[in-house]
């Protein structure tokens, strides 16, 4: 599933629910496995960091978040990997997941944010 959760000019904010993704009964059951996000402006200074939770903020789909190192325009060559929070990472129908972001560089922000999910059955 990609979601461009910030247009391509915009500059990253630091928000909760800068995009959604409404979970269809195909996926149901189904376990998060890989995240990707890519920006189309490096942050400067410092790191963009991304979140996934789902049915609200406060649920956490991964225990290390997504980053973008500054400079850097993918998570894929960031010094730090997702990690997956275990007891939170299935979906079901209906479920609403939610991208939020919670760093956008220091001195210069990202701008534009498309994120990636892979997911399969446990």
């Amino acid at each position: 599933v990609q979601i461009m959760a910030v247009a391509k000019a915009t500059d990253l904010t630091v928000t909760d629910g800068l995009a959604y993704f409404h979970v269809p009964a195909g996926l149901n059951g189904m376990d998060l496995v890989e995240v990707h996000a890519e920006v189309f402006t490096a942050p400067v200074g410092d790191l963009a960091i991304f979140e996934i939770s789902k049915n609200g903020a406060s649920t956490q789909m991964l225990s290390t978040n997504i980053s973008i190192d500054a400079g850097e325009t993918g998570s894929d060559t960031a010094y730090s990997t997702p990690g997956y929070e275990s007891a939170n990472d299935s979906i079901a129908t209906n479920d609403l997941i939610q991208i939020n972001c919670t760093q956008v560089g220091s001195s210069t922000p990202g701008a534009g944010m498309l994120v990636t999910m892979g997911f399969r059955i446990p």
